[in-house]
């Protein structure tokens, strides 16, 4: 039991070590035009409304807590369109305004395609996803649910490929295996109160 007590101190000492020297500085990406934070305390995310009597979209975006623990989501209402899973990879590459969140993508991450097959969606960045990632561990768990659980959110997607210039990749930064398709996690979401 001692010992159990001073792995965990041990662990969670070395993950506050690892996780002081992470930028949590919002990555610079286009915002997506028209979105509504229904979280942020202005009610938009890019300056601009929807339009009144236009059709809408209600989307859940992840993004990271400031300790790196969880992720946290906010609801955005979009302008109804044929690429919703488009629109929501990128509200989360644009990252949040939330001063108690912070964006999860490496600076220069941009999405190159998404698509869905047999419920499996297929999301490709280009390779600053990779070349400019900073983060340890809890950086790319934090970044790979925000992408997986943020997708997932749609009915017709259980899974999620990350592709990196069109090619299957192993792993963002070395800390955790992405080769394969996968699937949400809900141990890594703060539930609201």
């Amino acid at each position: 039991m001692f010992g159990k007590r001073i792995a965990l101190v041990s662990m969670l000492l070395m993950l506050s070590i690892m996780l002081g020297g992470c930028d949590t500085a919002a990555p610079q990406s286009p915002t997506v035009p028209n979105a509504q934070n229904e979280n942020s305390q202005t009610g938009t995310e890019s300056g601009k409304t929807v339009k009144p009597g236009q059709d809408t979209m209600t989307m859940t975006v992840y993004f990271a807590t400031k300790d790196a623990a969880n992720l946290i989501s906010e609801k955005y209402v979009v302008p109804k369109n044929s690429h919703p899973a488009q629109t929501a990879m990128e509200l989360l590459i644009a990252g949040t305004k939330n001063p108690d969140l912070v964006a999860v993508f490496p600076a220069g991450t941009k999405l190159r395609n998404i698509s869905v097959k047999d419920h499996i969606a297929y999301v490709d960045f280009n390779d600053s996803l990779i070349k400019n990632n900073k983060g340890g561990s809890a950086l790319e768990i934090l970044l790979v649910g925000a992408i997986v659980n943020t997708l997932t959110e749609f009915h017709d997607i259980q899974k999620v490929q990350i592709l990196v210039e069109g090619k299957k990749i192993d792993t963002i930064s070395g800390h955790m295996d992405i080769g394969e398709p996968l699937s949400r996690s809900e141990k890594i979401i703060k539930k609201s109160k």
